[in-house]
């Protein structure tokens, strides 16, 4: 009896210490509070509007952007969409270190989803708004190597009624049997074709190469993340009816914690993306000089021919674009920095970095941790985080997966 009655006690003493350690963990300050719950997707937000795409919430537009975003046909080789690169079972990514389209890209596929939200696109912010973003990879000759009027013809030959539902009338056929490529191949042949077009031939197909980027945006800026099991908490900690404290571990939790101080992390990963969308050094300079990232595009935002204050954009220069009227101009201020991705989901799609140079997350936390304290480590301040504190904001970060909703 007695040693029924010890273990009974031992139990119950047991119990009470999970208790003591769960409220523990969950014992948090008005700050650290109000920290999570701007991380929650609870903060996100309507989508915004998009000035410079006239169509981004027509759904004709989003429905035709979206049917474009997986048909192969639109690249030189008939097999590479833009889901290539951007599956949708893989966060919208992929899983190479470097994205492979008709060749092997610099960088890897960044993650899509959520960028309604962004105001920079690409690793290094080359776009300033998320349909130019759409236009590039046609024209890159190692993504689908394909061309503004090969856009154009494919539209015509396979999408013709459903475009001009949205957009209105295509090109006459005339405009469309070139068979230049444009005016960004490498071939002086073509180029010297493309130039060779009437000036209302051009725009044209121009036209018809913009809309398909605002077709695309529509449907992009539809692309929402998923709710994860720290969004369940965070609703747990604010009392709401599908709250439950459970849904992260203790050790979870401790990393949670980490990420909201000691380890700074929140200082460029925060909002409900857990982003701020900006740029930043990360200490790739020893691993990958030749990428001078953000720095190599300040220079040459203005003169984006699909630019946010281009003719091709339905922004007003007078009261929109403040992203562009008030950026940091200085390209010494940018050197190696890329942008900071979004960490929803971001334990289910490695590699890391934008050349995909980390394989695991325990990776990327050791270079933080071996970086900070450099004489290159101005905004990374991860020095002081243990070994056991690294493992434990890597268990909270696969907290933010998205899990499916009953």
């Amino acid at each position: 009896m007695l040693r029924v009655l010890f273990g009974i006690l031992g139990s119950a003493a047991s119990l009470a210490t999970a208790a003591d350690e769960v409220a523990r963990y969950d014992d948090w300050s008005e700050r650290e509070l109000a920290l999570i719950q701007s991380l929650s997707l609870e903060s996100l937000g309507p989508l915004p509007p998009d000035p410079s795409n006239a169509y981004a919430d027509d759904p004709d537009a989003a429905a035709l952007g979206e049917r474009i975003f997986f048909d192969p046909r639109f690249s030189a080789n008939g097999k590479v969409s833009c889901s290539t690169c951007h599956r949708p079972d893989y966060g919208f990514s992929d899983p190479n270190a470097r994205s492979v389209g008709i060749g092997v890209t610099e960088r890897r596929s960044m993650p899509i989803v959520g960028m309604a939200y962004q105001t920079w696109f690409a690793w290094d912010g080359g776009n300033d708004s998320l349909w130019s973003q759409s236009l590039e990879p046609f024209e890159n000759p190692v993504e689908h190597g394909f061309s503004r009027i090969q856009v154009a013809q494919t539209i015509a030959q396979h999408y013709g009624e459903d475009y001009q539902e949205v957009f209105g009338p295509l090109p006459a056929p005339d405009k469309l049997e070139a068979t230049v490529v444009g005016p960004n191949g490498d071939n002086a042949h073509e180029i010297a074709a493309w130039k060779d077009l009437s000036a209302s031939s051009q725009q044209q197909i121009v036209g018809v190469f913009v809309n398909i980027g605002k077709a695309l945006a529509a449907y992009l800026r539809r692309l929402q993340p998923e709710r994860s099991a720290f969004d369940h908490y965070a609703e747990a900690l604010r009392g709401g009816p599908k709250g439950d404290l459970n849904t992260l571990t203790a050790s979870q939790k401790a990393g949670l914690r980490l990420f909201l101080n000691q380890g700074s992390c929140v200082n460029c990963h925060n909002g409900p993306l857990f982003t701020n969308g900006e740029f930043h050094s990360v200490g790739l300079l020893r691993i990958d000089a030749p990428d001078q990232g953000r720095a190599t595009v300040i220079d040459t935002l203005p003169a984006n021919e699909f630019g946010f204050f281009s003719i091709w954009s339905d922004a007003d220069p007078s009261i929109d674009g403040s992203h562009l009227k008030y950026m940091d101009r200085r390209p010494s201020r940018f050197r190696v920095s890329f942008k900071t991705p979004s960490l929803r989901g971001v334990a289910t799609r490695p590699p890391y970095m934008h050349a995909g140079q980390f394989s695991s997350l325990s990776e990327v936390l050791s270079h933080y941790r071996a970086f900070s304290g450099t004489a290159l480590a101005d905004e990374n301040f991860h020095a002081d985080l243990s070994a056991k504190g690294a493992l434990q904001i890597e268990a909270f970060l696969q907290s933010l997966d998205p899990i499916v909703e009953p």
